[in-house]
């Protein structure tokens, strides 16, 4: 099978584009709210170079069995704080991803109003049968950072 599908996620939040695009770029952060329910970032395994060129590597754990671990490895092909982030992405331990065939993460923060952000995550290329699946897991880590937000900002 051709892996030839991108993933487009979008959501609206309530919070300036800086401190949404710092909820995604800055380890400590980044790792309080990403994962699908049932997951979590492994807070010690993070690490990012938040540069043009920086590396970057987390790791995702199920909660219920640790032994699951999903891992992330990337380099930023382009940086403009706060306004867009491309890495180009090694996943290792998801099954419906090839870990020879590299992803494009790509995500977009555009100011909507006052102090609103538009955040719109374009990833890929999977396969068609996985793709739907990490649309979704996508939309549950929004809500997650919807949370996070929510929580850190008052």
């Amino acid at each position: 099978m051709t892996a030839n599908v991108m993933v487009i996620v979008e959501r609206q939040f309530d919070f300036p584009r800086p401190e949404v695009f710092r909820a995604w770029t800055e380890p400590a952060e980044m790792a309080a709210w990403r994962g699908s329910p049932g997951w979590h970032v492994e807070q010690e395994s993070v690490t990012s170079e938040l540069q043009l060129g920086g590396r970057h590597h987390h790791v995702k754990v199920r909660d219920n069995d640790p032994s699951t671990r999903v891992t992330t490895d990337a380099v930023f092909t382009e940086w403009f704080e706060p306004d867009v982030f491309v890495a180009r992405q090694r996943i290792t331990g998801d099954p419906g991803i090839d870990p020879d065939q590299p992803l494009e993460l790509r995500v977009e923060f555009t100011r909507m109003g006052r102090e609103g952000t538009l955040v719109r995550i374009i990833q890929g290329p999977y396969d068609a049968e996985v793709a739907g699946y990490h649309s979704r897991g996508w939309e549950l880590e929004l809500e997650r950072l919807q949370d996070f937000m929510t929580r850190t900002s008052a």
